[in-house]
């Protein structure tokens, strides 16, 4: 075989038939035939080596964002943690499901999915404020607020019904005691794992057989958590505007520790509570007195609300800081156990923006103190006026004829606080949610919630101390409080 030509090397213009010889020198390629590359070839060639190279600092940055994620991920856990044990707990379903009212009579099903909560129809939110002093020896609770709030999203109209604590009711299963003793039934029943789910359980279920009317969604606060927010919190201080009396006021706290009696024989009583006129400062135990006393205010509810909004507005200035952001972890632990419901965040968050757009002075609130209930001979109890209640709840809750329910309760020799029983009779068709399917959908719940809430929240907190004020001052426009 003969050697490869050498390459021509040839200066000046080619001849014609110079141009016309093959060349034999070898391309970038490495093949012996073919054009030389041009240099528009190499260009793009270098162009292209240069596009498919990951620049050093793209690679720092995409490894700090890592680093970043997996670390607020490791910050946010605990948050979620704690509001996956505080949000999507369904209350125990006790007796046969019904849609709406209770004409029949019959036990109904609470809380069912029904979509969000503000998603067009009239919803009912049963709020619940317990003691948590564990006045039973089985460590049960009472509960010492039943409110339910209505709210129809089409027209803006928001009412409130606050039923008496003292008010006697049947209870399913159980026979005729104080409303507050369905909650206690229920959360010794041990129908789930989740006592609090089935003390709200139970309670929806006699307000709806005795009232027929449908509960969808509930909320329970313990006042123990309240007080530790306040104390987080560091204390608030008012102007209180004369001195305040109150003789009969509850003996369940501590003053000392600021916890609830649990095992004192000072459970049951009372204290005479008196706070000075003027510049105070007040701890979390002294709030908690200075919002609940109902007895030692000149100007009845009006003046107790005016000291409620006084509170609270000191706490918003207080969550509004910047300094607020050191101490969430520590209010997360202050609300962790002390705050539970079937809604979810979206839900809350979405109650939070409808409460800013509501006139509060046109919310409706109707107690059903004297005349719409009359005290019962012998006992501390106080029984139902039907006559009176049944209209105004089919008005306040858009109720038809039939719908409305008002059970007549014995005038004379009912008992007063009741000791631990068990039921009467079967309570049937009990189930529970499984809240550790709920607590899973947390973190997509909280991806859904960042894009439509208006105001900053990450983790969920300002969601649950805006469900606790509402509880606990008994007041809707206190959901809009952060």
């Amino acid at each position: 075989m003969a050697p490869p030509q050498q390459p021509m090397y040839v200066r000046g213009p080619m001849m014609p038939q110079q141009q016309q010889m093959p060349m034999s020198a070898p391309n970038r390629s490495g093949y012996l035939n073919g054009p030389p590359p041009s240099m528009h070839d190499v260009a793009v060639r270098k162009q292209a080596q240069k596009k498919k190279r990951f620049p050093i600092w793209a690679r720092v940055l995409v490894a700090s964002l890592v680093v970043m994620i997996a670390a607020g991920g490791y910050f946010a856990m605990p948050y979620l943690n704690i509001v996956g044990r505080s949000t999507g707990q369904k209350a125990t379903q006790f007796g046969t499901p019904t849609t709406k009212g209770a004409g029949s009579n019959t036990m109904q099903t609470s809380n069912t999915d029904n979509g969000p909560v503000l998603s067009g129809k009239r919803i009912n939110i049963l709020l619940l404020g317990s003691d948590t002093d564990a006045k039973f020896d089985q460590g049960t609770y009472l509960a010492q607020t039943d409110i339910i709030v209505t709210i129809d999203p089409n027209t803006k109209y928001v009412g409130m019904l606050s039923i008496p604590r003292d008010m006697q009711v049947t209870i399913p299963g159980y026979g005729a005691d104080k409303l507050d003793i369905a909650f206690s039934d229920g959360y010794r029943s041990k129908k789930s794992d989740n006592p609090v789910a089935d003390g709200a359980g139970l309670a929806i279920a006699t307000i709806e057989q005795n009232f027929g009317i449908h509960i969808d969604q509930y909320a329970w606060v313990g006042l123990d958590g309240f007080i530790k927010v306040i104390e987080t919190a560091g204390g608030v201080d008012v102007d209180v505007l004369h001195p305040m009396v109150d003789d009969t006021y509850p003996d369940d706290v501590d003053t000392t520790t600021g916890k609830t009696h649990a095992t004192t024989g000072q459970a049951f009583g009372y204290k005479r509570l008196y706070i000075a006129p003027g510049p105070q400062h007040l701890n979390g135990v002294q709030a908690l007195e200075y919002v609940r006393t109902r007895h030692s205010d000149l100007v009845g509810d009006f003046g107790r609300s005016v000291r409620q909004q006084q509170v609270l507005n000191q706490l918003k200035a207080k969550l509004e800081t910047p300094d607020i952001i050191a101490k969430l972890p520590e209010l997360a632990t202050d609300l962790d156990g002390y705050v539970k419901t079937s809604m979810n965040l979206t839900d809350l968050a979405s109650l939070a923006n409808f409460a800013r757009t509501i006139d509060t002075n046109k919310i409706d609130r109707l107690v059903l103190s004297p005349p719409y209930s009359t005290s019962i001979k012998n006992s501390s109890n106080f029984a139902p006026v039907c006559d009176k209640i049944i209209p105004a709840i089919q008005k306040m809750f858009d109720l038809a004829a039939n719908e409305a329910t008002c059970i007549p309760q014995a005038s004379s020799g009912a008992a007063g606080l009741a000791s631990p029983r068990i039921p009467t009779t079967g309570v049937t068709n009990q189930t529970s949610v499984n809240t550790q399917t709920q607590q899973a959908s947390q973190p997509a719940q909280m991806t859904m919630l960042s894009s439509k809430r208006s105001y900053g929240d990450p983790f969920g907190v300002q969601c649950l101390l805006n469900l606790m004020f509402m509880v606990t001052f008994e007041s809707f426009d206190a959901m809009a409080t952060t």
